[in-house]
């Protein structure tokens, strides 16, 4: 993802949203959080994005859970959790925000449907 200020999305991914760095360069870090990679590239002149160019799902066990636990921790989100997908066996559940650069970002969790 292309970000204009390393150190703050670094901050904001690690403190904020639980990443760890693994590695990283002079215009980059590489975050990990379980199997999940996300490498951060800075192109400082970059503008902010105001439409949707990337979007991120992370995929939680709890969506809910985690919803409280980010909104805990500061992040604003743009939709609470909800029904984003319904198919006859699985629905997907997510709550969005969006990250400093205005990435949109998603939690999301599959649910079996059980009616």
């Amino acid at each position: 993802m292309t970000v204009a200020d390393l150190p703050r999305s670094v901050a904001f991914y690690r403190d904020m949203l639980g990443f760890h760095e693994i590695d990283g360069g002079d215009n980059n870090a590489v975050l990990a959080s379980g199997n999940t990679r996300l490498v951060l590239w800075a192109t400082p002149d970059v503008t902010p994005v105001n439409r949707r160019v990337t979007h991120l799902n992370l995929d939680v066990a709890d969506v809910q859970a985690a919803y409280r636990q980010l909104r805990a921790n500061g992040v604003r989100f743009t939709s609470e959790p909800r029904v984003v997908n319904r198919g006859a066996r699985v629905e997907q559940w997510a709550a969005a925000f969006k990250d400093p650069d205005g990435h949109g970002i998603a939690l999301t969790e599959w649910r079996d449907r059980t009616d």
